[in-house]
């Protein structure tokens, strides 16, 4: 299920880019409602720029951490980096993204590594980490041990 898995990660981050560039989160809301689950559990870890460490739940939660990063930062972007196939239903993503803070215009740019499980083909948890490594980590792989990295 690797290349669906591929797949899934290149639609997100093309919503989300079309929501940044539009400064419209609806993009982003569709892609949730078609490919999260309801009971999505959204964990961040990282704190700092554009991401409050925290939980959001559901898929209102999912929709609103990425509009409370549009509502801090103007000219944003994204770009999917890498992706590690750690098996069926969990993959890693490493992505970097950006923009400009909205009130003092100091660019921000982060490069944070996501770990989503799915459930029945969509996204049913969605773990944010500062590092590869403590993505990994929290998969259950070591970087001796990673399965597939595109």
């Amino acid at each position: 299920m690797s290349e669906e898995n591929v797949e899934l990660a290149k639609q997100g981050i093309a919503a989300i880019q079309e929501a940044y560039a539009k400064d419209d989160i609806e993009p982003w809301r569709q892609q949730v409602e078609t490919f999260f689950d309801p009971d999505v559990l959204l964990e961040s870890g990282v704190a700092g720029g554009a991401f409050t460490e925290g939980e959001w739940r559901g898929l209102d939660g999912a929709v609103g951490f990425v509009a409370n990063q549009m509502e801090v930062l103007e000219q944003m972007w994204i770009r999917l980096e890498e992706f590690i196939d750690v098996d069926e239903d969990r993959f890693i993503t490493g992505i970097s993204f950006g923009g400009r803070a909205r009130h003092t215009a100091i660019p921000v740019e982060l490069h944070p590594f996501h770990l989503l499980t799915l459930r029945d083909r969509k996204i049913l948890r969605w773990q944010i980490f500062l590092t590869r490594e403590d993505a990994l980590e929290a998969a259950g792989l070591s970087g001796d041990n990673e399965n597939q990295s595109h």
